[in-house]
């Protein structure tokens, strides 16, 4: 199977935001307030790399189907 630029960094952007998530739930939990900030933003960047994704194969759907 063929995948677009646009779903291959999509994908790449959500497992980065992924461990970025982790990384800061985690140090939320050990206490450092400040982590608080970290969650927010991996879990935005995150909702926009699913997005990257889901445009990069609707792209690809519509020109395979030429």
């Amino acid at each position: 199977m063929q995948r677009s630029a646009g779903e291959i960094a999509g994908t790449f952007v959500v497992v980065v935001a992924a461990i970025g998530l982790l990384v800061a739930a985690f140090a939320f939990g050990a206490g450092h307030d400040i982590a608080f900030v970290g969650v927010i933003t991996a879990f935005a960047v995150g909702v926009t790399g699913i997005g990257v994704h889901i445009a990069g194969r609707e792209s690809r759907f519509r020109r395979d189907k030429r």
